[in-house]
């Protein structure tokens, strides 16, 4: 029998194991930012810090890439249907909603209607604002546009306006350098067949020559956002080559290796619910918790785990009673 692994360029349990990851990724950089709100780091200590805090854009580039494949894997047709709009606002939006939303309430709620409209359009939360915006230009690229190559063009092109439209709006460059890896993943689905043949046929030095462009990457800080005697366009071209390459050794790793391990792959079916619920929950534990900083920060990762486990089991159940009543 074959498995959804050997079919695919990407199979769900190795998508999952790297969505996990790339949770533990973000959140780690945002506690390495929010440790100095407490302390402060010097010599080998800030240099282990400044590497987690670098790790955030590494763990979107991940999501946006299995989140673009996805799409292309779950339309499973070629036109756009009602179905595919209902899962993405079913899996997606209506968790948002209902996480958000309490988080709202339990803060004091909502002031006036525009306080409410910023949380329905994802305003405060600008990975989901991003999201719902990928979203949308690929239903809309998908309804009009037919054929493969003709929609992976308009995609791309849908990418780059957006992107532009980003900084020209003096957006920070995390809402942007990351985008290109969701047509990456919007790119690789199209292309499943031809992508990994080649994958199967030459993956070896595939992987050595992104594993090599990784370790320059890091070694010359090509992903950072300050790089001395550059001008800004360089550098968000280098940002955008980074993003690639560690796109490319992503997939490569995804597609060829067969991962067994099950705590990351439970924290990735999880994922949207840890990027929802950490920052509020470190909030709590930092400011009520009187306890050592070092503790307060790993209880606060332990209780959003469980909370977002808790809230991931809880709102599917109630999904699956609202789709069968």
């Amino acid at each position: 029998m074959v498995q959804d692994s050997d079919r695919r360029l990407m199979g769900k349990r190795e998508t999952d194991w790297f969505r996990g990851m790339a949770a533990v990724m973000v959140v780690l950089s945002h506690y390495a930012e929010w440790w100095t709100w407490f302390a402060q780091t010097e010599g080998n200590a800030e240099t282990v810090r400044l590497a987690f805090s670098r790790l955030g854009v590494y763990g979107v580039d991940i999501f946006f890439l299995f989140s673009g494949y996805a799409l292309v894997k779950s339309l499973g047709q070629e036109r756009m249907h009602p179905q595919f709009i209902w899962k993405r606002i079913k899996n997606v939006y209506i968790p948002y909603f209902l996480v958000v939303g309490a988080i709202e309430l339990l803060s004091g709620g909502f002031a006036s209607l525009h306080d409410f409209w910023k949380f329905a359009n994802g305003s405060d939360y600008w990975y989901m604002v991003v999201l719902f915006i990928f979203y949308i230009g690929f239903i809309a690229v998908y309804t009009i546009v037919g054929g493969k190559g003709p929609r992976c063009a308009a995609f791309c092109i849908f990418t780059y306006v957006f992107t532009c439209v980003l900084r020209d709006r003096g957006m920070q460059d995390f809402w942007y350098v990351s985008n290109i890896a969701f047509a990456m993943g919007v790119v690789a689905a199209e292309y499943e067949d031809g992508v990994k043949k080649a994958v199967d046929k030459a993956w070896i030095p595939l992987l050595a020559v992104c594993t090599v462009g990784m370790a320059l990457v890091v070694r010359s800080g090509l992903d950072e956002n300050v790089a001395v005697g550059r001008t800004e366009e360089q550098i968000l071209w280098m940002q955008t080559g980074a993003a690639v390459v560690w796109g490319f050794l992503v997939m490569l790793l995804a597609a060829k290796c067969r991962i067994k391990e099950k705590m990351l792959a439970s924290l990735g079916r999880s994922s949207l619910y840890i990027y929802l619920t950490h920052t509020y929950i470190f909030m709590w534990c930092v400011n009520f918790l009187d306890l050592e900083l070092w503790m307060r920060f790993l209880i606060s990762g332990v209780v959003t785990v469980a909370v977002s486990v808790g809230c991931r089991l809880v709102i599917g159940w109630g999904m699956k009673k609202l789709v069968r009543g």
